[in-house]
């Protein structure tokens, strides 16, 4: 218990540190806010939809948990589920998969499978993400060194949605004194597994690039003596298939180089992706306040979602350990 409560303090404390960086960032836009201006009901939606977008993962997870043979009530793994994304504010990422199994485990389910359907089901999630956004990128308007790079990515991608190599590295694991665990969960990495994972992931993204399309619409009323405030006239113009497919690529792409980064909630790398992509449609400043607003409405989503799943455990009485 002990321990469990310096962990989440922890991760609570390096949580707290995102919030007031975004918070810094957005006071030194280029561009002050013009509070009277922003579409605030946007913003609202811009919530609704970033909480939207974390379930589909959700519930490819339980499906995993599920298929691995593993018995917890879906209020207990959807709690598990949310607390972990504390954890990804944490150096080293290791923290979201300790909150996430730790919480299982309290619940009877098996530490070795719990971690291994963590790992597949972020690392499907991610790589889902980085084929989306290297295909999306090929019609955006971007550096072309880019584009080719999204596209260098897609093989290794591909590899990591392949469930041989998965099934080969769980099962040697499994083989071994410090990873035993049950056959079962070797033999359901399949296609099946892999492909349903990949068709919630792409949902996720869907709902996440939407949720920075609200954000945008929410800017539009922003108004200054430069030409900032005519282009983002445009944007709101455009508001069509083309906005929206950039919003997901800078999403997309932005979580897979805020993973890659290993920096406490992908700081910096996530932002500095989704800016050059934003780039595209709106100019530098809108840009920016755009990436740090969505950090603050993706941040909100999440906290509500823990709330959330927190309040439903305590609705069908499932707090107690097995």
């Amino acid at each position: 218990m002990a321990l469990r409560l310096v962990i989440l303090t922890l991760a609570l404390f390096f949580f707290a540190l995102a919030i007031r960086r975004a918070g810094l960032e957005l006071s030194r836009s280029e561009v002050p806010l013009d509070w009277k201006s922003v579409r605030w009901s946007y913003w609202v939606l811009s919530v609704v939809f970033g909480a939207l977008a974390l379930m589909p993962p959700c519930l490819a997870w339980q499906a995993i948990l599920r298929d691995f043979g593993q018995s917890v009530h879906w209020a207990n793994s959807m709690y598990a589920y949310f607390l972990g994304h504390f954890g990804k504010y944490v150096p080293g990422k290791a923290m979201a998969v300790l909150l996430r199994v730790g919480e299982l485990h309290r619940h009877g389910v098996l530490v070795r499978p719990a971690i291994v359907s963590v790992f597949i089901e972020t690392l499907t999630c991610i790589a889902a993400g980085a084929i989306l956004g290297a295909v999306l990128i090929q019609w955006i308007a971007v550096p072309r060194w880019l584009q080719l790079s999204a596209l260098a990515g897609i093989p290794l991608a591909l590899l990591v949605l392949w469930p041989r190599p998965f099934r080969w590295i769980v099962g040697r694991i499994a083989r071994s004194r410090i990873g035993s665990m049950p056959a079962s969960v070797v033999q359901a990495i399949d296609g099946r597994l892999m492909g349903r994972t990949v068709a919630w992931s792409l949902l996720g993204w869907l709902l996440q690039g939407t949720s920075l399309w609200f954000v945008l619409q929410s800017l539009g009323g922003l108004h200054s003596e430069s030409a900032i405030g005519s282009a983002m006239g445009s944007v709101i113009g455009l508001g069509g298939w083309h906005t929206w497919l950039v919003c997901i690529a800078s999403m997309s792409l932005g979580a897979l180089a805020g993973f890659l980064s290993m920096l406490p909630g992908g700081a910096l790398a996530r932002e500095l992706a989704s800016l050059w992509i934003l780039l595209s449609i709106v100019p530098e400043p809108i840009a920016l306040i755009a990436t740090v607003v969505v950090r603050i409405t993706s941040i909100i989503a999440e906290l509500s979602m823990i709330a959330l799943s927190k309040w439903i455990q305590y609705r069908h009485g499932v707090l107690k350990s097995a």
